[in-house]
């Protein structure tokens, strides 16, 4: 395990009050670790995606995510700063630039000395909170401690979502940490043939009783049957992708439904978002630095492009669903994260079929870690669902098909959002560190 990668999730069924201190100091190290890679202050105040709020939020919402919930439970009694307790406290996720300027456009962020001194107080506090409280296990959805749990895997939560902010930010404006390694890459890529995955019965959802945490959204129980289908054996690489760019697949309004072709001509996207153009070339952005395009990495697009992608390979070329995916991802309910290049095993995404851990018993790579793969799947809830009263808005407000899942993690991925129920989804429009594979149906 190298210096900067995550320790494991506790079993909340087992675990001691060191572990689950581990647990906390490792998510804040990590996210502090992250924010200091910002080398002027005035950073903070800039929103590198404009449908994000400025990092100067994202500085103070993990602390007061974690004071609320514990003061709503009875396990703090005292704010330490009411007003921060309300303004960092709601994230946003408008559908347009427009709508962030009127829900935030008003209000005036503290300075950024004063709210890493926030921090560091919340810190205390929280620390202070895991040495005193009698641990009695099992700590399960409507045990006070849940709330701590849910404050430490929304801190990790936001971890993956600064770094996608902070890759957005010129390379001036940010500094490279030791010991941050970079996947290797080649400058060729092997065939990326589609493979037949058998059918199957899957069930998908989490167990009421199983001992990691999880999100509203995890639990539930679906038995879906699924039939044969063909998917590609990789992730769609940048040297895949470079032939849809080079063929004119971004001015081809036939690859485009209405709403994506909107977007891309409102914003004018020619090339994937970490793509950079230079002197007839394609250099990349990787987290902290300007690179050459690594073609055997799998590349980075939003849904959008993804299914623009898709309709260019003809044949019905569609991504997978999520229960597509849980028959060609799990043959056993073995977790071993390591396997996969998940929890920052590196600083980036890795050539695609690298790590033969993370190879499913199906024959494709990479289903889990590398990047989040998108699927055709919106956001629904699984029979059983129901929203947890510390968080009635985690997810219920998201089923307006507007969201579209993805599942399996990426490299910066950590703590149970690494795990095999934890399900994801943003609108598709959207960046994160997501990507694609193909999928065919099979004729009879």
């Amino acid at each position: 395990m190298n210096s900067l990668q995550s320790t494991h999730p506790p079993k909340l069924n087992s675990c001691d009050r060191q572990v689950i201190l581990d647990y906390f100091e490792n998510a804040w190290q990590l996210e502090d670790m992250l924010m200091k890679t910002l080398v002027e202050e005035d950073t903070f105040y800039l929103n590198p995606d404009p449908l994000r709020n400025p990092l100067i939020f994202y500085l103070g919402h993990s602390a007061v995510f974690y004071i609320n919930k514990l003061i709503s439970v009875g396990l703090l009694e005292k704010r330490i700063n009411p007003d921060y307790e309300i303004l960092f406290e709601i994230g946003v996720d408008p559908e347009v630039p427009e709508e962030l300027n009127q829900a935030i456009g008003h209000l005036e962020w503290p300075q950024v000395a004063q709210t890493w001194e926030y921090r560091k107080q919340a810190y205390t506090v929280i620390a202070e909170v895991i040495k005193t409280t009698p641990i009695t296990l099992p700590i399960h959805p409507t045990h006070p401690l849940w709330a701590l749990m849910m404050g430490i895997e929304h801190q990790r939560i936001h971890i993956e979502t600064s770094s996608m902010l902070i890759r957005q930010l010129s390379i001036e404006r940010v500094k490279r940490p030791q010991n941050w390694q970079y996947a290797p890459f080649n400058g060729y890529t092997a065939q990326n043939e589609m493979i037949q995955v058998i059918g199957g019965v899957v069930k998908l959802g989490k167990a009421f009783n199983d001992p990691t945490y999880g999100w509203d959204i995890d639990y539930g129980d679906r038995t879906v049957e699924v039939k044969p289908f063909l998917a590609s054996k990789y992730l769609i690489t940048n040297a895949d992708f470079s032939y849809f760019v080079k063929a004119g697949g971004y001015e081809n309004q036939a690859y485009w439904d209405e709403e994506s072709w909107h977007w891309k001509t409102e914003n004018n996207i020619q090339y994937p978002k970490f793509w950079i153009h230079q002197n007839g070339i394609y250099k990349y952005r990787a987290m902290f630095d300007e690179i050459d395009l690594p073609l055997d990495w799998p590349v980075e697009v939003n849904h959008y492009e993804a299914m623009a992608y898709c309709r260019w390979q003809g044949k019905n070329t569609r991504l997978m669903t999520e229960a597509e995916y849980h028959l060609a991802t799990y043959s056993s309910l073995v977790e071993d994260v390591d396997n996969y290049n998940v929890n920052l095993k590196f600083g980036s995404p890795s050539p695609v079929g690298m790590l033969e851990t993370a190879k499913s018993y199906s024959g494709l790579y990479d289903l889990r870690g590398n990047l989040w793969e998108h699927l055709s799947d919106n956001l629904n809830p699984l029979p059983g669902y129901k929203p947890h009263f510390l968080y009635e808005d985690n997810s219920a407000i998201f089923f307006d098909n507007k969201h579209q899942m993805m599942l399996g993690g990426c490299w910066i991925t950590n703590g149970t959002e690494a795990l095999k129920y934890y399900r994801n989804w943003f609108r598709p429009n959207f960046y994160q560190h997501a990507g694609f594979r193909i999928v065919q149906d099979i004729k009879h």
